[in-house]
């Protein structure tokens, strides 16, 4: 069964790019370029046009050539000396290309070899400073898919771009030559390579379309894979006799997606080769004027050796820059969505006032706050009001779904509220540059990053780049989490990899990985430290040592949990009540638990669970 295609109102555009837009995506990846290597990029574009020269120039050094040695052969007393002066020329023209290609040749290998990654480092920095608000768009994620697909395209692509001077240079200079012995051949070779160029374009069209419109098909099949690919994942796979199942749906995809595509290059290259053929009629044809004037003594040996190749030239030239200008319409098309990324600027606008770097705990305040999420009319919260004070030490509880977590992502700017304002020490949270505030928080959501490519002490350290890693803080911070011991069971000890699929690597536990991610929390010792369900996966014991630690640990600072464990949050200052986005009670453990309300239901309900 044929797998449905993407139906996004922003994916409905052909695969076409305009001219404007084919000059803007090559102005933006020429400055790219010359932004990461400028040297290397003026000697690509120097030697490009010198090179289209070769042809011309060493085409008419060996006519002449050709003729000083028929008028020798003719000649009752010939010499190969008179031939000497044409091959000196020939060889010092040769020695030249030879330097200049290798410095062409050499140019584009650096600019391929080291841009990548560099054009990688700007993406993902560009990618940064959107924000989570933009990067959560669906359309924006289908964007980045595609860039992340063909941004190794990008290098190519200037590459064509600069190889076209070339091709531009020997159009001219044998369009020159061809005109003043044979004009008709111009346009007879223009229209006949116009079919070509039609159908390679056409098809070029319907083969990015196709991968276009079935980009989410594309994605969806590409996770399966992942997740079939990737060890950890398969322990449920395995479990669940699930793997045949997703084996099927990857295959299913992918042999119907490249099914087609098969059809559509099929197509094309029959009908390339067709029309190729007529350019070859009419070079023939040129050839076969050029041979009658010959043959009736109109011109020398030399000079039609000189004009067969000049035809050849304009007319593999003029068929090389067509291609070559679709070849750069083809991959602008593929390089749309990375240009487009570029370009993008974030929804939610940066702040401006600098704040330094806090010694105590800030003050925050909600003040009629209310929110829904973009692309939803649905609101998280109505007119809240909340002050958490200077290093108080505040836990939120309640249900899934009251709007917990989406509290803790405004505090951290990822989305501006609908109404009202956040206040940080009386600043609108919406005015602080991002870079400033960040500094003065740490946050540890349920989704915490693993960090596996790094060694558990590097994964502690990421906590707080910047200054120098202090590995007695390391060690304290391990410590606090609980972290220290099984740390220092490792083969390798601090400097262990947490992959096995690196040599001497090893697979943490799901909670040793959440040990290390609060230990990395405690080494960055933030004015302001929020944890999301920091403990879902650690073990009773360790869970009380470390909330002990965390309430004793960050003295003077301000301390956000949420949490659905209430042993977790008994000891906080103040622990808030969420139900349906809105506070219901609030108050100490010994408040709450006298008030027989929301609390107490759910800690006795709890408390009996564990107790059964």
């Amino acid at each position: 069964m044929k797998p449905a295609p993407s139906t996004s109102s922003e994916e409905t555009t052909t695969a076409k790019v305009s001219f404007k837009e084919f000059l803007q995506i090559s102005r933006w990846s020429i400055s790219l370029f010359f932004r990461i290597n400028p040297t290397h990029s003026v000697i690509n574009l120097l030697t490009s046009g010198f090179l289209g020269l070769q042809g011309i120039v060493n085409g008419y050094i060996f006519a002449k050539a050709i003729d000083a040695l028929v008028q020798a052969a003719a000649s009752s007393n010939a010499s190969m000396r008179d031939l000497y002066p044409y091959l000196g020329y020939l060889l010092v023209f040769n020695l030249m290309e030879s330097v200049i290609g290798f410095f062409k040749n050499y140019s584009a290998s650096v600019l391929r070899n080291s841009s990548y990654a560099q054009i990688r480092q700007l993406l993902y920095q560009k990618l940064q400073s959107l924000g989570i608000q933009s990067l959560e768009h669906p359309e924006v994620n289908n964007k980045i898919y595609r860039a992340n697909d063909f941004l190794q395209e990008v290098v190519p692509y200037n590459i064509a771009l600069v190889e076209i001077m070339t091709d531009l240079v020997q159009v001219a200079t044998s369009l020159a030559v061809v005109v003043a012995f044979f004009p008709l051949f111009i346009p007879l070779v223009v229209a006949a390579t116009i079919p070509y160029l039609l159908n390679d374009k056409k098809f070029r069209g319907m083969i990015y379309r196709f991968s276009f419109e079935n980009t989410e098909g594309q994605r969806i099949a590409g996770t399966t894979a992942s997740r079939l690919s990737t060890v950890v994942n398969l322990q449920e796979i395995y479990t669940t006799n699930a793997f045949y199942y997703l084996d099927k749906k990857y295959m299913t995809f992918m042999n119907w997606f490249y099914g087609e595509r098969i059809k559509i290059f099929k197509n094309w290259r029959l009908g390339n080769s067709s029309f190729g053929f007529l350019t070859d009629i009419v070079t023939l044809f040129g050839y076969a004027k050029v041979f009658e004037s010959l043959v009736l003594k109109m011109i020398t040996v030399g000079t039609a050796t000189f004009q067969v190749r000049m035809l050849s030239t304009f007319q593999s030239s003029i068929s090389e820059m067509f291609r070559s200008v679709n070849d750069l319409f083809e991959m602008s098309i593929r390089l749309r969505d990375t240009h487009a990324l570029f370009q993008i600027e974030s929804t939610f606008k940066a702040g401006t006032v600098k704040m330094i770097k806090l010694d105590a705990g800030p003050t925050i305040e909600f003040k009629n706050v209310s929110f829904c999420y973009p692309r939803s009319d649905k609101f998280v919260f109505k007119n809240l009001n909340l002050t958490i004070g200077s290093g108080e030490k505040v836990a939120l509880v309640g249900p899934n779904g009251v709007g917990k977590t989406t509290l803790v992502k405004l505090i951290c700017r990822m989305y501006p509220v609908t109404e009202g304002e956040i206040l940080i020490n009386g600043t609108n949270v919406n005015e602080l540059s991002v870079e400033s505030w960040y500094q003065n928080l740490g946050v540890l959501f349920q989704d915490f990053n693993l960090y596996d490519q790094l060694t558990a002490k590097e994964n502690i350290a990421i906590g707080d780049t910047t200054t120098r890693p202090n590995f007695e803080r390391i060690k304290k911070a391990a410590a606090s989490a609980d972290a220290l011991r099984f740390i220092e069971e490792f083969s390798s000890g601090w400097d262990q990899l947490l992959n096995p699929a690196y040599t001497g690597g090893v697979r943490p536990s799901t909670g040793q990985w959440q040990k290390l991610a609060i230990a990395r929390f405690f080494y960055r010792n933030a004015p302001l430290c929020i944890f999301d369900e920091p403990t879902a996966s650690i073990d009773a014991v360790s869970e009380f040592k470390i909330f002990n630690r965390i309430y004793s640990f960050f003295k003077g600072k301000t301390v956000l949990i949420v949490s659905h464990r209430f042993s977790t949050v008994r000891n906080a200052d103040r622990i808030i009540v969420f139900k349906k986005g809105q506070i219901v009670e609030e108050g100490s453990h010994a408040d709450l638990m006298s008030n027989s309300g929301h609390y107490k239901e759910a800690f006795d309900l709890q408390a009996s669970g564990y107790s059964g």
